[in-house]
């Protein structure tokens, strides 16, 4: 991998983001993760972040360094295979080469606590991932691993001779560890020639090749949403259109405004919702938790702006039914709220919740 040219001085630990493309949703992901880490950092703390970008302008007046990559690097980043992740990969790697530490993080991440916090844990011989998310042993025997466990045979890992998955969404490493990441890069192309079933091969190749070494979880400092991105995107929507995105110290203190954790009703109303559906049956079940959870919403401002994010998720699942199931549906809906569903907290949502899922089914 030939390094993309860089003017940014060495220092001792950096913020590391790559974002890349003109979508107005990850930007945003990138400027409110910036805002948390920002609003985290302890009085006397200085942050240097850096971001790898192909719209540098879009950060103009933050406070972080960019680095500009061209059509060419990004290309290359993705390699011969086309796997657009193993730019992370790369990313990390041209990164180290600019700090002792380096910290790289996905752009749907929120800090809980300082980023210094996370930069004493990477030390030499230990690194850090977001979480730990599976041993070799139990997801390989999963269809969409089995390809890949034919490749790692040929490394001598069976299901007996296992090793942990790590979630990539953060990775801490240091200048030295060069050699980790080249091999990394080297495991990716090795594992994606010709066709691949999981899109998270990048952090099976990084897990792999620390399999030996120490690994500390960042999970009490940080929350990475990605399973749950739809409610922070319209929370993260709804504060830049009432901020705008000009940089300034009052936006940082804003950033606290809103919920670091997706909106679902209280345990009591939770267990009532269950105990409601309790006879339903399973695929209905579920829409029913999405659309009373999305009428029970907490009473708070940005809670407000994504509640449609469970009606979302009910309205794929009905998506996922047969014809006859989703004509049955519907058809109960003429009359008004589907009787064999229970009605929402707010009589008023009855309406608007159906028009929704009216509207999803023509889109």
């Amino acid at each position: 991998m030939q390094p993309a040219p860089s003017s940014l001085a060495n220092t001792s630990h950096q913020l590391l983001y790559l974002i890349y493309g003109s979508q107005d949703v990850y930007r945003r992901e990138a400027k409110f993760s910036i805002l948390t880490a920002l609003s985290q950092l302890k009085q006397g703390e200085s942050l240097c972040i850096r971001v790898m970008t192909d719209r540098p302008q879009d950060y103009v007046g933050w406070p972080v360094e960019t680095l500009e990559l061209s059509p060419q690097t990004l290309s290359q980043w993705q390699g011969d295979n086309g796997y657009p992740h193993r730019r992370k990969a790369c990313a990390i790697a041209q990164g180290l080469r600019l700090a002792e530490k380096t910290l790289f993080v996905d752009t749907d991440t929120l800090f809980l606590k300082s980023p210094h916090r996370v930069f004493e844990l990477i030390e030499p011989g230990q690194y850090v991932m977001d979480e730990f998310e599976y041993d070799w042993s139990y997801v390989c025997k999963r269809a969409d691993y089995l390809q890949l466990g034919k490749h790692l045979r040929a490394h001598g890992i069976t299901a007996d001779a296992s090793f942990k998955l790590y979630n990539s969404g953060l990775c801490g490493v240091r200048a030295t560890d060069a050699a980790l990441l080249d091999t990394s890069i080297r495991l990716i192309d090795e594992w994606t020639q010709g066709s691949f079933d999981i899109h998270t091969i990048e952090q099976i190749a990084i897990s792999f090749a620390m399999r030996d070494q120490k690994v500390r979880e960042a999970r009490k400092f940080v929350h990475h949403y990605y399973a749950d991105k739809r409610f922070f995107h319209a929370m993260q929507a709804h504060f830049f259109t009432q901020y705008g995105e000009a940089f300034t110290a009052e936006l940082v203190e804003r950033c606290r405004e809103v919920p670091r954790i997706k909106p679902v009703p209280p345990p009591w109303q939770r267990l009532l919702i269950k105990w409601k559906l309790r006879n339903q049956r399973k695929h209905l079940k579920k829409v029913g938790r999405d659309l009373l959870y999305g009428s029970s919403a907490p009473e708070h401002p940005y809670y407000q702006v994504c509640r449609h994010g469970w009606w979302e998720s009910a309205s794929k699942e009905i998506g996922g039914w047969d014809e006859a199931e989703q004509r049955a549906f519907f058809g109960v809906t003429d009359a008004g709220w589907p009787k064999h569903l229970p009605r929402p907290a707010k009589r008023a949502d009855e309406e608007t919740i159906i028009a929704f899922l009216r509207q999803r089914r023509v889109q």
